[in-house]
């Protein structure tokens, strides 16, 4: 069960790293106002970066440094796959902004339950 959490969870969050690129390269008037604030606009950078990497990290035995070229290589070639598939399946229609808070929150909360239960 915490193998399927920790995959979920690094899969959200390459996801919010999708959808915070997508609305980076969309027009300006459509963008959300958090993508001013440079605070609030790194948290998609370390959703897809570091939280992912640890969730993959836990999950595989190998070494952190093939593990992290690996997570790089998957965020910038899959990412916009995997952004593409999620938000065919899962858009909630309110937006891209608030797509991108629920698949943080949906991943953040699954690799919580996933560090806990591991």
């Amino acid at each position: 069960m915490s193998t399927f959490l920790l995959i979920l969870s690094s899969i959200l969050f390459i996801a919010t790293f999708g959808i915070h690129s997508i609305i980076k390269t969309s027009s300006s008037f459509d963008q959300p106002m958090y993508v001013n604030n440079p605070l609030v606009a790194v948290i998609p950078w370390i959703s897809g970066f570091v939280f992912s990497f640890i969730s993959l990290y836990l999950l595989l035995d190998k070494s952190w440094i093939l593990i992290f070229i690996g997570n790089a290589l998957i965020v910038y070639i899959l990412g916009p796959l995997l952004t593409r598939q999620f938000l065919i399946r899962f858009a909630s229609g309110d937006g891209l902004g608030k797509d991108m808070v629920i698949s943080f929150i949906v991943g953040l909360i699954a690799f919580v339950i996933g560090i806990i239960i591991r």
